[in-house]
């Protein structure tokens, strides 16, 4: 009965949002709306779903099984009424999606720049951060993003690998004999308090894989990778960065590689949302991505 849809799809956004006010905000109806919802929904279930306190909502270890039980099943029918009301015009709307400012201006712009000719009626705002977004709290569509996804609640899509190399300024002195020998030169840090870090690289596979621990220090710790690749460039330090940065700079011959077969274990490149009920034109834009940028 359709009540009784509502009233699950209600208890799915505030699971969702570990918030009747925010569940209130995304349905768009009133917060005692999604309250009344709620009860009605446990009366016919006979069961506790949600603990409620002043500051957030909190399913109950039987609202948790239910939730399982019955998001996908939500997430289906809502995509399905979105794509036939969608499917009758040209895809419309603006998508909010986000991504490092590294990421963005080497994988995600280009590809933005032909969605954009494909389909006119569709805006895009993109942010470019290297801080967390809460894709939940800020209403965000889309994000990509590099490494694991650890938050339960979101749908990561994986695109590409990346793994971490080893660059250095094209003219370097280095001894490429012994990966080890590399403790005795500059590093430019990443994202570590204090003058030293440990890198643990590997190469090969299977039943040959080495590995080894180096303990590295530098005069110089970056948040931001592109800012990294202006350092290496500048002499300023052997760097270990992404793929990415390093081909894009070996191609403008400001950096070479340095011991190819040694790497950080990889890190992928993904997408990431927070549900599987998606508007159209996410979805379009989510396609075209995973089909240019895939492995």
């Amino acid at each position: 009965m359709e009540a009784g849809k509502d009233n699950i799809a209600t208890f799915v956004e505030v699971i969702r949002r570990d918030s009747l006010a925010g569940a209130a905000r995304r349905l768009g109806v009133p917060k005692s709306t999604v309250s009344r919802r709620l009860s009605r929904l446990e009366e016919q279930l006979g069961a506790k779903l949600v603990h409620r306190d002043a500051r957030r909502v909190s399913a109950t270890p039987e609202g948790m099984r239910f939730y399982d039980s019955v998001v996908d099943a939500i997430d289906v029918l809502d995509m399905a009424v979105a794509t036939v009301g969608e499917s009758v015009t040209e895809p419309r709307g603006t998508i909010r999606v986000t991504t490092p400012s590294d990421l963005g201006r080497m994988v995600l712009v280009p590809q933005i720049v032909r969605f954009l000719q494909r389909y006119p009626d569709i805006s895009i705002d993109l942010i470019l951060t290297n801080r967390f977004v809460d894709l939940v709290q800020e209403r965000v569509d889309l994000a990509l993003r590099a490494g694991a996804v650890t938050e339960p609640n979101l749908i990561a899509r994986k695109l590409m690998p990346s793994d971490l190399q080893l660059a250095a300024h094209p003219e370097n002195d280095i001894d490429c004999d012994d990966v080890t020998g590399l403790e005795a030169y500059p590093f430019v840090l990443y994202r570590k308090r204090g003058q030293t870090q440990v890198l643990r690289l590997e190469r090969g596979a299977g039943n040959g894989q080495e590995s080894v621990e180096l303990t590295v220090s530098g005069r110089v710790n970056v948040d931001d990778y592109s800012a990294m690749v202006e350092l290496v460039a500048a002499g300023q330090g052997i760097g270990l960065m992404p793929a990415l940065h390093v081909a894009e700079g070996e191609k403008q011959e400001r950096l070479v590689r340095i011991f190819p077969g040694w790497t950080l274990p990889s890190m992928p490149i993904q997408l990431v949302y927070s549900t599987r009920q998606l508007p159209e034109r996410v979805r379009l834009l989510i396609e075209i991505l995973a089909g240019t940028l895939r492995v």
